[in-house]
Protein backbone atom coordinates (compact mmCIF):
# COMPACT_ATOMS: atom_id res chain seq x y z
CA UNK A 1 0.00 0.00 0.00
CA UNK A 2 1.04 3.57 -0.71
CA UNK A 3 0.80 5.85 2.15
CA UNK A 4 -2.44 8.23 1.94
CA UNK A 5 -3.53 6.42 -1.04
CA UNK A 6 -5.14 3.25 1.21
CA UNK A 7 -5.03 0.92 -2.54
CA UNK A 8 -3.27 -1.52 -2.90
CA UNK A 9 -1.10 -0.88 -5.90
CA UNK A 10 -1.28 -3.67 -9.04
CA UNK A 11 1.87 -3.50 -9.92
CA UNK A 12 5.95 -2.82 -8.78
CA UNK A 13 8.15 -2.34 -11.02
CA UNK A 14 12.32 -1.84 -10.24
CA UNK A 15 14.50 -1.13 -13.11
CA UNK A 16 17.97 -0.35 -12.05
CA UNK A 17 18.84 3.02 -14.12
CA UNK A 18 22.66 3.73 -13.25
CA UNK A 19 24.34 2.32 -10.18
CA UNK A 20 22.38 3.43 -7.75
CA UNK A 21 19.17 4.93 -8.67
CA UNK A 22 15.93 2.89 -8.74
CA UNK A 23 12.70 3.75 -11.30
CA UNK A 24 9.21 2.22 -9.76
CA UNK A 25 6.84 2.04 -12.06
CA UNK A 26 3.64 2.09 -9.51
CA UNK A 27 0.33 1.45 -11.33
CA UNK A 28 -3.23 0.54 -10.01
CA UNK A 29 -5.16 -0.83 -12.89
CA UNK A 30 -8.57 -0.71 -11.23
CA UNK A 31 -8.43 2.95 -10.34
CA UNK A 32 -7.37 3.73 -13.84
CA UNK A 33 -10.17 1.07 -14.71
CA UNK A 34 -12.98 2.87 -12.55
CA UNK A 35 -11.48 6.28 -14.05
CA UNK A 36 -12.63 5.25 -17.15
CA UNK A 37 -15.85 4.04 -16.33
CA UNK A 38 -16.22 7.99 -15.17
CA UNK A 39 -15.18 9.16 -18.26
CA UNK A 40 -17.53 7.02 -20.28
CA UNK A 41 -20.33 8.67 -18.10
CA UNK A 42 -19.08 11.93 -19.05
CA UNK A 43 -19.32 11.39 -22.43
CA UNK A 44 -22.53 10.01 -21.93
CA UNK A 45 -24.25 12.75 -19.88
CA UNK A 46 -22.37 15.35 -22.74
CA UNK A 47 -24.30 13.54 -25.66
CA UNK A 48 -27.67 13.46 -23.38
CA UNK A 49 -27.59 17.12 -22.37
CA UNK A 50 -28.27 18.37 -25.58
CA UNK A 51 -31.76 16.12 -25.97
CA UNK A 52 -32.06 17.02 -22.04
CA UNK A 53 -32.29 20.41 -23.70
CA UNK A 54 -34.75 20.24 -26.57
CA UNK A 55 -36.92 18.59 -24.80
CA UNK A 56 -36.59 21.30 -21.95
CA UNK A 57 -37.39 23.97 -24.49
CA UNK A 58 -40.31 22.23 -26.13
CA UNK A 59 -41.64 22.14 -22.82
CA UNK A 60 -41.10 25.73 -21.76
CA UNK A 61 -43.82 26.52 -24.59
CA UNK A 62 -44.89 30.21 -24.28
CA UNK A 63 -46.21 31.17 -21.29
CA UNK A 64 -48.71 34.08 -21.19
CA UNK A 65 -47.68 34.23 -25.07
CA UNK A 66 -44.23 34.95 -23.67
CA UNK A 67 -41.07 33.34 -25.68
CA UNK A 68 -38.23 34.62 -23.81
CA UNK A 69 -37.49 32.15 -21.03
CA UNK A 70 -37.55 29.70 -24.17
CA UNK A 71 -35.62 32.14 -26.07
CA UNK A 72 -32.75 31.73 -23.02
CA UNK A 73 -32.48 27.77 -23.44
CA UNK A 74 -32.09 28.02 -26.98
CA UNK A 75 -29.68 30.59 -26.51
CA UNK A 76 -27.72 28.51 -23.76
CA UNK A 77 -27.81 25.89 -26.00
CA UNK A 78 -26.71 27.10 -28.71
CA UNK A 79 -23.72 28.84 -26.35
CA UNK A 80 -23.43 25.83 -24.69
CA UNK A 81 -23.21 23.48 -27.97
CA UNK A 82 -19.57 24.11 -29.16
CA UNK A 83 -18.25 23.81 -25.73
CA UNK A 84 -19.60 20.42 -25.24
CA UNK A 85 -18.40 19.36 -28.41
CA UNK A 86 -14.59 20.73 -27.10
CA UNK A 87 -15.29 18.69 -23.79
CA UNK A 88 -16.36 15.42 -25.17
CA UNK A 89 -12.90 15.84 -28.09
CA UNK A 90 -10.88 15.67 -24.89
CA UNK A 91 -13.07 13.54 -22.71
CA UNK A 92 -12.82 11.06 -25.82
CA UNK A 93 -8.86 11.68 -26.03
CA UNK A 94 -8.20 11.29 -22.48
CA UNK A 95 -10.53 7.92 -22.63
CA UNK A 96 -8.64 6.77 -25.63
CA UNK A 97 -5.24 7.37 -23.99
CA UNK A 98 -6.37 5.07 -20.46
CA UNK A 99 -7.49 2.37 -22.43
CA UNK A 100 -4.28 2.05 -24.40
CA UNK A 101 -2.54 2.28 -21.09
CA UNK A 102 -4.86 -0.30 -19.30
CA UNK A 103 -4.78 -2.59 -22.12
CA UNK A 104 -0.65 -2.54 -22.67
CA UNK A 105 -0.46 -3.27 -19.56
CA UNK A 106 -2.67 -5.85 -19.54
CA UNK A 107 -0.84 -7.25 -22.50
CA UNK A 108 1.88 -7.05 -20.88
CA UNK A 109 1.12 -8.68 -17.90
CA UNK A 110 -0.60 -11.65 -19.95
CA UNK A 111 3.24 -11.97 -21.69
CA UNK A 112 5.19 -11.90 -18.82
CA UNK A 113 2.90 -14.54 -16.98
CA UNK A 114 2.79 -16.48 -19.74
CA UNK A 115 6.89 -16.41 -20.39
CA UNK A 116 7.40 -16.65 -16.50
CA UNK A 117 5.73 -19.78 -16.90
CA UNK A 118 7.74 -21.06 -19.96
CA UNK A 119 10.99 -19.88 -18.33
CA UNK A 120 10.11 -22.01 -14.75
CA UNK A 121 7.31 -24.79 -15.45
CA UNK A 122 5.04 -23.01 -12.52
CA UNK A 123 2.21 -20.84 -12.52
CA UNK A 124 1.94 -17.28 -12.03
CA UNK A 125 -1.38 -16.09 -10.37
Amino acid sequence: MVAGLGQPLAWVIDRSIGEDSDMDVLLDRERLRDALETLKSAATAFEDAAEINDDLESAISNPHGKDKLRDRVGWFEANWSGNRKELMEKVDGVREGLTSIVDGWDQWEADATAQCEQMTGCEVS
